[in-house]
């Protein structure tokens, strides 16, 4: 392109080979605009796998760092995962508010890097898989069979599925520029973690621990008795007030994290949290309380049939 000093650039002395070109406007158009399209789609394509792979590794790291941290006993915070135990029984909100997301001023994520708190729902597990195995089936390989379904399926393998599907459900709720498990929005600012959803489920978990591990074990004598109107209600109760209880805590996990009440509600004039209190608070609740209700009528014992299921 030869050197002007005092007129302006034309449009052909920047673009000289596109207006030379021998090709009519439109056909150079829609040529342009194909390849545009083909590179784009190829690109966000490319850019989907390395997302997926990145959140991978990152999940892999985050599991390779709490097993290290298991045979370093020094490094554990048991005292800290006592006082969590204890708060999600007796005042969930305050445990989520005050003390264990208090590390989101530290790190980008909002997952939990010490496993003491797993250790101790896990050890809690297999006591009462134990006690179980020993009252009603006192077998040393039915006891291992025993802790194997309470401890890896209905916790671990129960969880997965649900942090699963939680993971994907908050995620298009939350980050508008989610684009499914390929997509590639792992580093926007509302992108909720794969291992923040288990962290959720292991705190909501414990409750069911609470009331259908260790309560409802105490109580069997009393619950297991088909003929007695009161077993009947204390029963059902329990195990429905027990899963009521677990979607409480998970709401409550999850309209903890800040940008929930903030970003969502101001980017997209919508509010995400109105949005999971109805699904959680106004419709699984009463769903459950109708479930319990018509368990009453027709007179269905939650409590012996879960027994049996176990131990016959």
């Amino acid at each position: 392109m030869a050197k002007r000093f005092n007129l302006p650039y034309t449009t052909q002395d920047l673009f000289p080979q596109i207006l030379n070109s021998s090709s009519s406007p439109k056909s150079t158009a829609a040529s342009i605009d194909g390849e545009t399209t083909r590179s784009g789609s190829f690109s966000i394509s490319n850019e989907e796998r390395r997302s997926f792979s990145r959140e991978t590794r990152t999940n892999i790291q985050n599991v390779k760092k709490m097993a290290r941290r298991l045979f370093k006993p020094a490094t554990l915070d048991f005292e800290t995962a006592v006082w969590e135990c204890f708060h999600l029984i007796t005042n969930p909100k305050k445990m989520y508010r005050t003390h264990y997301y208090k590390q989101s001023n530290s790190k980008i994520g909002y997952t939990r890097d010490d496993p003491s708190f797993l250790i101790l729902l896990t050890s809690f597990l297999i006591i009462s898989a134990i006690a179980w195995g020993l009252a009603y089936s006192p077998n040393f390989w039915d006891i291992c069979k025993l802790i194997v379904y309470m401890v890896m399926i209905d916790f671990y393998l129960v969880g997965i599925i649900i942090s699963t599907i939680s993971w994907f459900a908050t995620n298009r709720l939350f980050n508008k520029t989610y684009k499914g498990i390929f997509g590639s929005s792992q580093y926007s600012l509302c992108y909720i973690e794969w291992s923040f959803c288990f962290d959720i489920h292991c705190n909501s978990f414990l409750i069911i621990w609470c009331l259908l591990y260790l309560l409802q074990f105490i109580l069997l004598p009393l619950l297991t008795n088909e003929k007695s109107m009161l077993s009947l209600f204390l029963g059902n109760t329990l195990y429905f007030g027990a899963i009521g209880y677990y979607f409480v805590i998970t709401f409550y996990g999850f309209s903890s994290l800040p940008f929930v009440n903030t970003a969502s509600v101001n980017q997209t004039h919508s509010d995400p949290a109105r949005l999971l209190q109805t699904i959680i608070i106004m419709r699984m609740l009463p769903l459950l309380a109708i479930f319990w209700f018509i368990s009453l009528c027709l007179r269905f014992n939650v409590a012996h049939s879960m027994v049996n299921t176990y131990f016959n």
